[in-house]
């Protein structure tokens, strides 16, 4: 029969295993996560540029439409 400190240290060996298995899985985790962040940031500055484009578009659209509409009327 095996001594009884040795099974206790195999059974500490499994843990710290375990323990190391799940700190492993938990970085790959954080680390999409963050890159799942970051793309999602790009994604939203780009939606944001497009935005702020369309409506200086569209100003200037609204601006030469109202000269244009008084430019009738005279």
């Amino acid at each position: 029969m095996s001594n009884p400190d040795e099974s206790i240290i195999q059974l500490l060996r499994e843990i710290r295993a375990g323990q190391q298995e799940q700190i492993a899985l938990y970085r790959e985790t954080t680390q999409a996560a963050l890159q799942a962040q970051q793309t999602a940031l790009q994604a939203q500055l780009r939606s944001a540029r497009l935005y702020r484009i369309v409506v200086a578009v569209g100003a200037v659209v609204m601006a030469g439409l109202i000269c244009f509409l008084f430019t009738l009327s005279t």
